[in-house]
């Protein structure tokens, strides 16, 4: 009866508060009404990255618009990619929402630094809760493979050890396929 009785109620405050500035909170009341974790596009999440030294993944370009990367030794596929024109080192994960770029790193990519005021996407991380700014990505190219105005968050300083390829990127290719310690992006 309880449970019919908060159903109701949030789907009227669902009605009345459709407000994108209520969203977030909806979300985690359904997601405790209906005891089912709820996801939310604009959160992003799995931004942990173990530290260590790991060889770079061997880019092989293949015909067409194709490049295959061998894993490291850890199993990790960290690669150099070119970002806005500039080379940067980055670790493909597809736990990671969106491509998540270190602080340190944004001006030489030829963004504008963000201002204490941009950090407003809310991200959960390994040590807790932070706040991300939204950006877009002229380019990110990986070997001959290249998708143009990717959206990325910048995250705060010392907060990442390396820059993330996250599904910002990935699910933007036509073909994502991984074997025998390969991974195979397709434009």
């Amino acid at each position: 009866m309880l449970r019919n009785l908060l159903r109701l109620s949030l789907l009227i405050s669902l009605v009345v508060l459709m407000s994108p500035a209520y969203v977030p909170a909806l979300l985690h009341v359904v997601a405790w009404v209906t005891e089912r974790p709820v996801a939310l596009d604009g959160r992003a999440s799995g931004y942990s990255v173990q530290e260590g030294e790991g060889a770079l993944a061997t880019v092989h370009a293949g015909s067409g618009r194709r490049v295959t990367l061998e894993a490291d030794a850890r199993g990790h596929f960290q690669t150099e990619a070119t970002i806005n024109g500039k080379s940067v080192l980055v670790l493909i994960d597809t736990g990671a929402t969106s491509v998540a770029l270190r602080n340190e790193d944004v001006g030489r990519l030829g963004l504008r630094p963000p201002m204490p005021s941009d950090y407003t996407v809310p991200i959960a991380t390994a040590n807790g809760t932070a706040r991300a700014a939204r950006v877009v990505l002229d380019e990110i190219r990986i070997g001959n493979v290249r998708v143009r105005r990717v959206e990325a968050l910048v995250m705060p300083e010392r907060l990442l050890g390396t820059n993330l390829l996250g599904m910002s990127f990935i699910r933007r290719l036509s073909n994502v396929e991984m074997a025998d310690g390969k991974l195979t992006f397709v434009e």
